[in-house]
């Protein structure tokens, strides 16, 4: 007994295995827009292991605020009346391991969200690279 899927050979099931594995631009969009950051449009997508590097950067950003915020790297503020009489909040102090870890997880979300800024352009090209593949797969090339 084996465990591998029989692809049909006939031209309209070749056509009916294609629509069942191929992707959409608007879901992958609906991801993107909605659960981008942790890349799960590049999953999605197929796109590589990049969506779980995305993944990684962007909750690996988060946890190293959260450490840094808890180990004291967050500022104090200290209400300020200035000479116009207006009321100010400063900051006042920061221990310098929860800022280098707040500066690391700042960093790593800035990248990530310029990284989904990015891919708004570049899912078309990702879905269309995914769906030529399984079309190739299937002998569809000619006939889509």
């Amino acid at each position: 007994m084996t465990d591998s899927v029989a692809i049909p050979t006939g031209g309209t099931a070749n056509l009916a295995v294609y629509e069942d594995r191929r992707k959409s631009n608007g879901v992958a969009y609906f991801l993107w827009l909605f659960l981008g950051l942790f890349g799960l449009h590049r999953i999605y997508a197929r796109a590589g292991k990049s969506g779980w590097l995305m993944m990684a950067m962007w909750t690996g950003g988060w946890a190293l605020l959260a450490s840094a915020f808890w180990i004291g790297g967050h500022y104090d503020t200290q209400t300020v009346q200035t000479a116009f009489g207006y009321e100010s909040f400063t900051d006042i102090s920061l221990s310098p391991s929860g800022n280098l870890l707040a500066w690391a997880g700042k960093t790593l979300r800035t990248v990530v969200g310029l990284w989904w800024f990015v891919d708004l352009l570049l899912i078309p090209g990702m879905i269309r690279r995914w769906n030529s593949n399984v079309a190739a797969e299937l002998g569809l090339g000619g006939r889509l």
